[in-house]
């Protein structure tokens, strides 16, 4: 499984002022832009990419709809996601599917997308439908992050996840269960089929994310003999 670190700078000089020493342990880095204004992120990307080299990069613009920062009309948020890719071409891009979706014939030429859904709210009834549709579309990655009311809902999405992995062993999922109560998704994902857990750095992005040094070092002690 994948360790994930996801950052938020503010601007240009905080991507010049990171310690890529901290990094250390980390296979992707998910940019996340939408702590920037939509007019800097352009600005800011080529200290990210430089910066940031030696891992695959996951860029993401999270919007207002799915948890994020940014409000985007449907032109803006495919008209950056397309300027990154151009100038960039980063190892994956975030596209929020169900938020949307009536622009998502724009980017089927795109090879690197992360199709992803986020409930904030709870975890919902329909989520093997979700599931079914997001790996129809056969993309580098489905994630979805639900928000979990009882021990059963993070039972119930372990073992979805699970049970599509096992039937479509090519394509790639990440799933969070989220909050305190949706932790254990984030430390024994891998063995539903979860390819990545998210970790931080200095600030939670989602409620029960785990920091990169807490995590590696979990890892450590269920690692050892």
């Amino acid at each position: 499984m994948k360790t994930v670190v996801t950052i938020t700078p503010k601007g240009f000089e905080e991507v010049q002022r990171m310690d890529i020493e901290k990094f250390y342990g980390a296979d992707v880095i998910e940019w996340r832009a939408d702590f920037l204004s939509k007019n800097n992120v352009l600005d800011v990307a080529p200290a990210i990419f430089e910066k940031f080299s030696g891992f695959e990069i996951l860029f993401t613009l999270r919007t207002q709809k799915e948890g994020g920062m940014v409000d985007l009309s449907p032109e803006e948020y495919v008209a950056i996601l397309k300027e990154i890719q151009a100038l960039y071409s980063p190892d994956y891009i975030d596209f929020e599917y169900f938020s949307y979706k009536s622009i998502f014939e724009e980017m089927l030429d795109f090879s690197n997308l992360v199709l992803s859904y986020h409930n904030y709210e709870e975890t919902p009834e329909n989520i093997m439908e979700l599931f079914s549709e997001l790996t129809t579309l056969g993309p580098r990655m489905v994630k979805i992050a639900v928000t979990p009311k009882s021990e059963q809902d993070v039972l119930e999405l372990m073992n979805l996840t699970r049970g599509f992995k096992t039937l479509n062993p090519e394509q790639d999922y990440v799933t969070i269960s989220m909050g305190k109560l949706g932790q254990l998704t984030r430390l024994a994902g891998h063995l539903t089929g979860s390819s990545w857990t998210f970790t931080f750095m200095d600030a939670q992005t989602a409620s029960g994310q785990i920091s990169l040094i807490h995590y590696k070092k979990i890892m450590e002690m269920l690692d050892a003999d």
